[in-house]
């Protein structure tokens, strides 16, 4: 008995790893495995998967376990080199975990050939779509699904658009390079394309031998790293310290197989890291291609919803055991799987098994709902839900159970960035959280929007609202294409029609679901989460052009008005009807769809506002008014109506004519303008009273001049911000709801009326033109990467600059040097001694423009040159300036040879003719003022120089920093920098060496184009007599001796955000109300 009792206990001790794991129960882990990369019957790429599943017993949720050839989407071979193709479920509802293998997909001479040395040929099926990251995306935000994704998912051959999807879901992006270490480099398992890429690029042959690594980027450069430049062993695995408290295993191992270079947008979210074995050779070889030394592995985010991205293959694994039935399986093989140098079974043992055991633990455990929603205070009357309603003053948002007023401190938030137009829906989730995160710590509580943005602004700005202290409200706008104007009636079946289509895909949003085809000039894609409780307001429509609004009541003089469910009219013409009709329309549809009510208004402006202006010298700005007044809510709309008007406080004219405006007193006890319309406005309306845009831009342009100062342009940053915290205060104190700033961002692709002439309009988003004023509204600047600091510091002229003079013996001047970048051109010039202005002056020649120009120099005289088109004069604080020949003068052409509203001088229409014209802007076109007894003045043209040039110190880190500086001297005296912006040097298009063209061959106000190798460049340097010490060229007369500088033409800017000291301004004033 005793000995069948041992013989028993030896049987059992030694069968345990098998019956024991019979007797550990299943549960349900109902995991989607992608897989679009099984060229052959390995199943490789998520074979280590199914395999670690059925180890552990997890079985799906029809209690089956998984068949790694069968249950996965992707392709799936079959005999007779046959293939079917498994697409992605509609419904993702029911998955635990999306685990995505690989994307990469199948090529022809993978599946129809050997292809074992990987030898590219077209594809048969690969790369993830948009439907399908947009269905994932659904599953992880909506439904709170846990997403695992692996390289290689959305590099080549995933289109970039998706990539971007991706990008965004991960919080993170991937660099465009791949890599490996071999063992051997002249060994099989290097790939054909590989050795062949870098033969092509390199003109030499693949004759590398010993270990090393291999990078590829995604248009197939080649980077060797041989074993000169690598130290012992190869790519090194670790977990960071977040690493080892999330994931289980020891989390260190050499890794041997492809990986991706990525970078994480949170560094709190890593969880392990590469680094790579190189040395010091190594590491100026990785320099050179900016490759870092060491980057993620791993990847998690879990604040609102979980993903995890593994920078490998890690899951691919062909050699596992056929055997999984069986305990202590993963334990042996992790101590006892040898460490064979390249071989990829030691991490799958050591890292990968207990790193996804810990994973399928940790899902086990959590509760479904994988995305946390902070609860908000919703008010409900009737079954209809509202975080937002209106009284007669303020807007106001339910909170702990009551109504209190919001005063609204906002900014407006545009669609562009450099490099892209508005309708290309550029802007990227990870910005938008950026600058949500921005707008938040400077105090605001609210943004709005013009148009649909794409789905990123929707996910970041609730993401943000789930975390931050205070909420951001959004006031949402629906956009009217403006190219309805030309038919002058709104109640053109296809104008309401698109006009109602736009609203309700804004609703749809707004709420989550909406999934938006790709449509040019607009943005796409799928909108899943829902913005409801925080928008406070839907602001329909644009600056409405006042000839539409005549027409529509002219065309329409019949119509009677409106009397709608929510929303009806009392003496209203036929556009206010429209309005009213568009407005009723918005909340009906909201209602009915989602029972939701959200406060209603139109866009308005000063042109079309309710009051009369008799001193307006322009009669389209007071032609005809749209009313908020004449539109009210029935009972059945709570949320009510509020009044939205752009204003501000240096256009139309009438705010710089009308005496009770240029005269009212403020709350400073000052005279205001401003204070004194928002005052009559205030007077007029019976509801809330927001000011939608306001502001000044930060540009060294300027369009409009304001009777107090508060210009349309030519100011610092600091009295920028200044002006838009008074015009704030004037908001407050004359009892508005308040206001939202224009703009948060810069916006590169604007256009300002008196510049819009001479840039080519197609190219504007490529290069940023601070003569506009257009383009430098925004809080957030977009500055040049290369910029240079004019602030006398030669430090940041690096290699790039071009030395454009050098003197070989103790003259006044040493050298000259220039570079440039998206917004200036630079010039340096570095004299022996320190200058002095009362005896030095110094002129720097342009020729920009062949077969035209001046022969001589301003002031000086004796010297004749050739060719010049513009000329730099330095000569003091107050007479520096830059001066153009007067034959390409744009200023004078428009408004004395193609107008009459300067004298026109016969000679100037001559080449050389001898005479240098400043640089100007105009301010005000020749005008008829009213007077006070009713008659008419002509008021003459009205402009600036905006070439005279302001000294100052130019760097945004320095204490003294002044955006509108031009020039710099350094302490000593001896370095003189100048920066002058493209536009004043004529070029319509610096990034494509586009110039104004001859003007006298303008057969129309069209300005002509010429396109130029680059700009030929002499200097002067004389003394108070203007009498010449120095010049570049020795000979000025000979062209061909003046230097050319050039420079290489660009399609993408290259830009850094920065925020402007208007911003800090700002901050500080929403803080006080």
């Amino acid at each position: 008995m005793i000995y069948f009792l041992v013989m028993f206990g030896i049987i059992a001790a030694i069968t345990s790893p098998f019956w024991s794991w019979y007797l550990k129960p299943e549960a349900e882990l109902n995991v989607l495995i992608v897989d679009k990369t099984v060229p052959d019957f390995t199943y490789r790429e998520h074979k280590g998967l199914t395999w670690l599943l059925n180890q552990n017993k997890y079985v799906q949720a029809d209690q089956t376990v998984y068949d790694y050839t069968t249950d996965y989407v992707g392709f799936h071979p079959k005999e007779n080199q046959e293939f079917e193709i498994k697409d992605l479920p509609e419904d993702l509802s029911g998955y635990d975990l999306l685990y995505i293998a690989d994307g990469y997909g199948v090529y022809e001479e993978e599946f129809y050939g050997t292809n074992q040395q990987g030898v590219r040929s077209e594809s048969l099926y690969g790369g993830m779509t948009t439907e399908e990251v947009a269905s994932i995306k659904d599953a992880v935000t909506k439904n709170g699904t846990p997403l695992l994704v692996e390289f290689n998912t959305f590099a080549n051959p995933t289109k970039p658009s998706v990539r971007e999807e991706f990008y965004e879901l991960l919080n993170l992006e991937w660099s465009g390079w791949i890599g490996r270490y071999f063992l051997d480099l002249s060994d099989e398992e290097v790939p054909v394309w590989v050795k062949s890429n870098y033969q092509n690029q390199n003109d030499r042959a693949w004759d590398f031998t010993g270990s090393g690594l291999v990078f590829a980027d995604e248009n197939d450069q080649i980077v060797v790293i041989d074993q000169h430049g690598l130290k012992e062993g190869g790519v090194l695995f670790n977990y960071t310290e977040k690493g080892h408290e999330q994931l289980s295993g020891k989390g260190e191992e050499a890794y041997n197989y492809w990986f991706d270079v990525v970078t994480a947008f949170n560094e709190e979210e890593i969880l392990a890291t590469y680094t790579l074995p190189v040395n010091e050779e190594g590491k100026k070889q990785l320099q050179q291609y900016n490759l870092p030394m060491s980057f993620p592995a791993i990847i998690h985010q879990d604040s609102l919803i979980e993903t995890y991205y593994f920078a490998g293959d890690y899951a691919d694994q062909e050699e596992v055991p056929d055997l999984y039935k069986t305990s202590g399986l993963k334990k042996w093989r992790e101590y006892f799987s040898p460490r064979t140098e390249g071989s990829t079974l030691p991490f799958y043992w050591r890292v990968y098994v207990p790193m996804m055991d810990g994973i399928f633990k940790d899902l086990m455990n959590e509760p479904e709902e994988q995305v946390p929603k902070k609860v908000l205070d919703i008010h409900t009357v009737d079954g209809v839900s509202m975080i937002g309603k209106t009284n007669e003053t303020y807007l106001e948002v339910y909170r702990d159970g009551a109504w209190e007023d919001l005063l609204i401190k906002g900014v407006n938030i545009g669609m562009g960035k450099p490099g892209t137009f508005p309708g290309e829906a550029a802007i990227s989730k990870r910005e938008y959280a950026r600058w949500f995160q921005q707008i938040g710590e400077m105090n605001a509580n609210s943004i709005r929007v013009y148009t649909i943005h794409p789905p990123g602004f929707y996910e970041a700005l609730f993401e943000y609202n789930q975390t931050a202290k205070e909420p951001i409200y959004l006031f949402h706008g629906v956009w009217l294409n403006e190219d309805v104007f030309k038919t002058k009636d709104a109640y053109l079946p296809s104008t309401i029609q698109e006009f109602k289509d736009e609203i309700a895909s804004t609703v749809d949003l707004i709420h989550g679901n909406a999934t938006l085809p790709e449509r040019p000039g607009h943005a796409s894609g799928s909108y899943r989460y829902n913005l409801s409780p925080y928008v406070l307001g839907y602001i329909l429509g644009v600056e409405w052009d006042p000839e539409f609004v005549v027409g529509t009541n002219e065309k329409n003089a019949n119509k009677q008005d409106f009397s709608g469910t929510y929303i009806y009219t009392e003496e209203a013409n036929p556009f206010e009807v429209w309005l009213a009709e568009m407005v009723d329309y918005t909340v009906a549809y909201e209602v009915e769809n989602y029972n939701w009510q959200h406060p209603m208004s139109f866009t308005n402006w000063v042109t079309t506002d309710l009051l009369d202006h008799p001193s307006e010298v322009d009669l389209a700005e007071d032609m005809v008014s749209i009313n908020p007044n004449v539109m009210h809510s029935t009972n059945q709309f709570t949320s009510g109506l509020f009044a939205s008007y752009h204003i501000y406080p240096y256009y139309p004219e009438f705010l710089n004519l009308e005496k009770d405006y240029v005269n009212y007193i403020d709350h400073r006890g000052e005279k205001n303008n401003y204070a004194g319309y928002l005052h009559d406005m205030k007077q007029a309306h019976h509801m809330p009273l927001v000011v939608a845009e306001f502001g000044v831009p930060a540009s060294r342009g300027i369009a409009h001049e304001n009777v107090h100062g508060k210009d349309q342009g030519h100011h610092s940053e600091q009295e920028q911000g200044q002006i838009i915290g008074g015009l704030y205060e004037d908001i407050v104190h004359e009892d508005l709801a308040g206001g939202m700033v224009f703009i948060w961002q810069d916006e590169w692709f604007k256009r300002t009326w008196n510049t819009m002439k001479y840039d080519n309009p197609n190219r504007r988003p490529f290069w940023s033109n601070i003569q506009t004023s257009e383009q430098n509204y925004g809080l957030l600047s977009f500055d040049p990467s290369d910029q240079i600091k004019v602030d006398g510091d030669a430090e940041d002229w690096d290699d790039t600059a071009v030395k454009i003079y050098e003197s070989d013996d103790d003259s006044h001047i040493q050298q000259v040097l220039m570079n440039h970048d998206e917004r200036y051109v630079y010039v340096r010039i570095d004299y022996n001694q320190p200058i002095d202005w009362e005896k030095d002056r110094s002129y720097v020649l342009f020729n920009t423009i062949p077969n035209q120009g001046q022969t001589v120099i301003p002031n000086v005289k004796g010297k004749q040159a050739t060719g010049i088109d513009f000329v730099l004069e330095l000569s003091g604080k107050d007479t520096s300036k830059l001066v153009i020949d007067s034959y390409y003068d744009t200023f004078y052409h428009e408004f004395a040879v193609n107008s009459d509203m300067l004298a026109e001088e016969p000679s100037i229409q001559l080449k050389d003719n001898g005479q240098y014209f400043p640089i100007r802007l105009i301010l005000n076109r020749e005008t008829l003022q009213v007077q006070e007894d009713g008659s008419r003045k002509v008021v003459p043209i009205v402009y600036t120089e905006t070439g005279q040039l302001t000294f100052g110190n130019a760097n945004p880190n320095a204490e003294d920093y002044d955006s509108l500086s031009d020039v710099s001297i350094s302490k000593d005296q001896k370095v003189v920098e100048v920066r002058i912006p493209w536009m004043m040097l004529n070029f319509k298009d610096p990034s494509q060496h586009e110039v104004i063209g001859d003007l006298s061959t303008a057969i129309t106000e069209d300005i002509p184009s010429e396109f130029i190798e680059g700009i030929r460049v002499g200097v002067v340097h004389a003394n108070e007599e203007n009498e010449i010490l120095q010049t570049f060229p020795s000979v000025l007369t000979n062209e061909t001796e003046y230097l050319m500088y050039q420079w290489e033409k660009w399609n993408e800017p290259s830009y850094q955000e920065r925020l402007k000291k208007s911003y800090y301004i700002l901050k500080d004033v929403f803080e006080r109300h």
